[in-house]
């Protein structure tokens, strides 16, 4: 039993003279008569937490005796000390890890809640390294076989000659594509008198070094440098009909046998694909009639191709003007963009070298 009728008369006692006397505080005063309730009621069978005995130990001055040992549970017999060393019992020790640290076992509820999670951890690190370096391995044998492999390309199959010279575009703007073929992706465009260096060459088609890299262009649009380049390329104009040319939107066009639409530059007109009101969309749709009335009435129409204000290299992508070509349309000599601004259909818009400003004009007011 937790206590000896002995050590439980002795601790009545001794509650009953602190009680009486004036020395305990209020909380204390609680204490023992609560401690005497439990101790009349339970006698020797007084059952107290560890906490509760300490304290009844510290207040009370309670000697120090092998029954004074108490515990919530059952009480467990004592060996005695005056065993011989031999005999007597030696205390367990815990297993203990390869590195000399001391399992420690964890069973609180947090640490159960959260052992799948550091299992699921633990696993996915044992496994990840391994993968990683599965992956980098199997990058530097196929980075070592591209280096080593220099593969000849042609259309038809037939050979290529490998030769060097300075050579000048003649086409307006002609694409430049990542190999002997048009179903190559399209690296940029290079304009007329762009001068550039012949690196091989093969049927119809010219491997060239230029700004954009190195890449094929169709042979007919290169020339030598001395060999009539001069009467071939004069200038980026370019005179049209009126069926040539369809009419987007008021300061957008198609032309006839060229993939990717102009953008008129030096005006913008306003929008009719994404209006921000009815008001942008009506206004749009009057520059549009007036633009597409300008160019059908033209007794002659001019387009001059300009470069686009993008950054180098991106000309003819899609991450610039979205992948529009630039230019100047001019009817009877006047340049349509000035007129539509003089009739209120369209505002200047003037960008600089490689960006362009906010697109100007609010037809929503």
């Amino acid at each position: 039993m937790p206590f000896s009728k002995e050590r439980t008369d002795l601790i009545k006692v001794k509650l009953r003279e602190r009680l009486e006397s004036e020395s305990p505080n209020d909380w204390e005063r609680s204490f023992f008569k609560t401690m005497v309730e439990r101790f009349e009621k339970h006698g020797t069978q007084t059952r107290l937490t560890t906490a509760q005995y300490k304290k009844l130990h510290q207040l009370l001055g309670l000697s120090s005796k092998a029954e004074a040992t108490h515990t919530s549970g059952p009480s467990r017999p004592t060996k005695s000390n005056n065993q011989p060393p031999s005999k007597r019992a030696v205390p367990r020790s815990r297993p203990a890890f390869s590195n000399g640290r001391t399992r420690h076992r964890n069973s609180s509820p947090l640490s159960v809640l959260y052992a799948p999670q550091r299992a699921v951890r633990r696993a996915t690190k044992q496994i990840m390294w391994p993968v990683v370096l599965i992956f980098g391995l199997f990058s530097l044998i196929g980075a070592a076989f591209d280096a080593g492999e220099k593969p000849s390309r042609s259309v038809a199959g037939g050979p290529v000659q490998s030769t060097r010279a300075s050579l000048v575009v003649t086409g307006k703007s002609v694409n430049l594509r990542s190999g002997p073929g048009t179903s190559y992706a399209v690296m940029g465009q290079l304009r007329a008198g762009t001068r550039v260096q012949q690196v091989s060459d093969g049927n119809g088609w010219t491997q060239i070094s230029s700004s954009l890299g190195t890449g094929w262009m169709s042979s007919q649009y290169l020339k030598h440098q001395g060999s009539g380049f001069a009467s071939s390329v004069q200038t980026n104009r370019r005179s049209l009909h009126a069926s040539d040319i369809r009419v987007i939107d008021g300061d957008t066009v198609g032309i006839r046998g060229q993939a990717a639409n102009v953008r008129l530059v030096g005006f913008n007109a306003p929008e009719t694909r994404s209006p921000k009101c009815s008001a942008e969309k009506n206004a749009g749709l009057q520059a549009t009639a007036r633009l597409r009335a300008l160019i059908g009435s033209a007794q002659s129409i001019e387009l001059e191709r300009v470069a686009c204000a993008c950054r180098p290299g991106t000309e003819g992508t899609r991450r610039c003007n979205y992948g529009r070509q630039c230019g100047v349309l001019k009817t009877n000599g006047n340049d349509v963009g000035r007129i539509l601004i003089s009739e209120g259909l369209a505002v200047r818009y003037i960008c600089g070298r490689n960006s362009c400003p906010r697109r100007p004009g609010n037809w929503c007011r």
